[in-house]
């Protein structure tokens, strides 16, 4: 990233200049970038609504609007339970365990797809592993989430991991063959043990990294997941299967940066940059149209930011 660029970027509300200073250094106190971008509408906002969790009843995992996704977002901030307001919501997220140690949250699964049509706290693996990997990242300690992890961990099938869900929602299943790997699944238990570098060439860590490498150069649809025009569009914050997403996650896998399906995941995204190095999003979440203002015609702050601390892991790591 040249000067300009981190110029521009710096040019922003409290919470982006904190993270680019953050993430691309700063002369300055970042303590006090800090203090101010907690005061930014964006994490105000998130607070607010976490303080109420487990908030509306999850009915799909795609819903931007979603706590997960604002728990998630908040703790990619680099905000910890050293902060009060954080540490209560932490505390509120972890009042719900499964007796497999997993936390949940409350979803309603209708009884024609399998589930009981009520209102209850339970887990999938398409939320679980985003729970632990937030947990984590807001500073709860190891000891308290090994169980779920572990347990999480031996969920894995011959090529990665299953749409696993958990006992009580009986025999209720995504849209794809029972026992065979589910894209979003594999991305977010590859997202959860990025924060676990140690842990990074355990077999099952690398089943899921190899899913996702092989989905990529095989172009194949599993469970309606594709590697088509849509996914291959640039979209923030991180909410589901796309590349952005699925490129920040597999660049904390310092053992893949030489794989050539990587490596092209890292040039397509690199493609996409106008004359000046800056980058659009192409498909947005309206549910977030605070950090952009939901626009695509100029190009967008985060968007820049996220691609170029992708790229910074990537070349210097």
């Amino acid at each position: 990233m040249n000067d300009k660029i981190k110029d521009w970027l710096m040019d922003s509300h409290p919470l982006l200049k904190y993270r680019v200073a953050s993430d691309f250094g700063y002369d300055g106190n970042l303590s006090d970038l800090k203090k101010e971008a907690l005061e930014d509408p964006v994490i105000k906002e998130l607070i607010s609504d976490l303080e109420k969790w487990p908030g509306h009843v999850l009915k799909r995992h795609n819903d931007a609007k979603h706590f997960i996704h604002k728990l998630s977002f908040l703790a990619d901030m680099d905000f910890t339970i050293e902060n009060k307001d954080i540490n209560d919501i932490s505390k509120r997220v972890m009042e719900h365990k499964s007796d497999e140690e997993v936390y949940q949250i409350k979803m309603n699964i209708p009884v024609v797809f399998g589930g009981t049509g009520k209102d209850q706290y339970s887990w999938m693996l398409c939320d679980a592993p985003l729970l632990i990997y937030s947990l984590k990242k807001t500073g709860i300690p190891f000891n308290q989430l090994r169980n779920g992890i572990e347990y999480l961990s031996n969920l894995t099938v011959e090529d990665g991991y299953p749409c696993a869900v958990s006992p009580e929602l009986g025999r209720f299943n995504g849209p794809g063959k029972r026992g065979t790997p589910c894209p979003y699944a594999n991305l977010l238990m590859a997202k959860m043990f990025s924060l676990f570098p140690e842990k990074h060439k355990e077999t099952n860590v690398g089943k899921a990294v190899e899913f996702l490498l092989s989905h990529w150069k095989e172009r194949k649809k599993h469970y309606l997941f594709g590697i088509g025009t849509d996914f291959q569009k640039l979209k923030y914050p991180f909410v589901w299967y796309d590349i952005l997403h699925f490129a920040d996650i597999l660049s904390h896998y310092n053992h893949i940066k030489n794989d050539l399906r990587f490596i092209d995941i890292i040039e397509t995204i690199k493609k996409k940059a106008d004359p000046e190095g800056l980058y659009k999003a192409e498909s947005v979440w309206m549910a977030w149209k605070i950090l952009d203002s939901g626009q695509k015609k100029e190009p967008s702050r985060w968007i820049t930011y996220n691609v170029y601390r992708i790229l910074k892991r990537v070349y210097t790591n």
